[in-house]
């Protein structure tokens, strides 16, 4: 009788893990060491537990390395949530056309101007070394070609 009231539980049991999603750490542990223990194959607890058999693996590569096999939870709304690896596009608001001309035009600008100081500035240092070679007669320029 005592049997009979054993294998009831023993199914019982079993259909209450089944309807699980998830599994309780005690229950990975329980199903590690069915497998490592008592030789249980992996196939055999993967049916009567309906668990993926990568899932078994992987959680016997946790326990190996030292670590607790976590438990997933969904985390609550106020939780933040790890960032996603790829990070979103803003969503700025597309210029008007006119918008874009107008700002395109004036950085044209400033950057004609830009171009237009930098010569006169480079101008101006070739004028300065002329001057200074003349004045103490000594080469400052580099000569193109060979060493001497």
């Amino acid at each position: 009788m005592k049997k009979k009231e054993d294998l009831e539980l023993h199914e019982l049991a079993l259909s209450h893990l089944v309807a699980r999603k998830h599994k309780s750490l005690d229950e990975k542990r329980m199903i590690v060491r069915a497998y490592l223990q008592n030789h249980v194959p992996i196939t055999q607890l993967s049916k009567e537990f309906g668990i993926r058999r990568e899932s078994i693996y992987h959680w016997i590569r946790t326990f190996a390395d030292g670590k607790v096999p976590e438990k997933r939870t969904h985390a609550a709304p106020d939780v933040k949530q790890k960032p996603s690896i790829m990070p979103k596009r803003s969503q700025k608001p597309m210029e008007a056309e006119a918008e874009e001309l107008a700002r395109l035009r004036e950085e044209n600008k400033r950057l004609a101007e830009a171009l237009r100081m930098s010569e006169w500035m480079n101008h101006a240092k070739d004028v300065m070394i002329d001057e200074a070679e003349k004045m103490f007669n000594i080469p400052i320029r580099k000569k193109a070609g060979a060493k001497q």
